[in-house]
């Protein structure tokens, strides 16, 4: 019953405090003021910030990183990592400096989550446009090109940690054409954050960022052989993190 009371606590400020954070914040930075992308990416680490120690202290959901000194400091990449709850969308903002996502335009949809969204100029991906990989194509190299980092979750969607899914091959030409370093990154959030499960479990999220792919070993790959490679890099990290 007391842990019940805790994830009540949890939901009741976080509640609160989205709720001030998009009338006070968002819909001034994003509709009155017209607020430079900096900006407005340092108001989302700021909640992201809050999400995340909130979690830790009122629900005991904690994280240890291993690898994070192999991001690459003094270039922008890409990040390739499974998905398996909400969680990563939030920490991602804690140790990826200047980055945009590549994510379902559907997530717009949602309350305050979605207008957090919008803050860091996301690229959306339209699933009805057929064209939609190529428009995503060039805006990910525009913001390559303007020092801003992608993250990119190949499975497309969440997945419960006992599963596996074929990868997502269309973004892969955008990851071999880019021409930068490729971190591959595998995290356990779903154990304590299932997808779909109100509520939310005590206990340390473990995120292991385990190669970074230079450059010049991305012209050897077609897509598809691209997106297979991937998929048992991480399937096979994913089972021993």
């Amino acid at each position: 019953m007391l842990w019940y009371f805790r994830i009540l606590i949890f939901y009741t400020i976080i509640s609160i405090f989205s709720l001030a954070f998009f009338l006070f914040i968002c819909l001034p930075v994003h509709y009155l003021i017209n607020a430079s992308y900096d900006f407005r990416y340092k108001c989302s680490v700021f909640y992201s910030y809050v999400y995340i120690y909130l979690l830790w202290f009122i629900v005991g959901i904690k994280y240890e990183v291993e690898g994070i000194e192999n991001l690459p400091p003094d270039t922008p990449y890409i990040v390739l990592s499974n998905h398996q709850s909400f969680w990563e969308n939030f920490f991602m903002q804690l140790i990826i400096p200047k980055h945009s996502w590549i994510v379902k335009k559907e997530l717009f949809n949602i309350p305050v989550f979605g207008w957090f969204f919008k803050m860091i100029n996301p690229i959306a991906v339209d699933r009805s446009d057929k064209y939609s990989i190529i428009k995503i194509t060039a805006e990910g190299k525009k913001r390559l090109a303007n020092d801003i980092s992608l993250i990119i979750f190949p499975e497309g969607t969440r997945i419960k940690p006992d599963r596996e899914v074929k990868f997502k091959v269309g973004l892969s030409k955008l990851v071999i054409e880019a021409k930068k370093p490729v971190v591959l990154m595998v995290l356990n959030s779903g154990v304590f954050w299932p997808k779909g499960i109100l509520f939310k479990q005590p206990g340390t999220i473990k995120v292991k960022i385990f190669e970074v792919i230079p450059p010049q070993s991305l012209e050897k790959f077609e897509p598809r052989e691209f997106a297979s490679h991937i998929q048992e890099k991480i399937n096979h990290e994913k089972k021993v993190i």
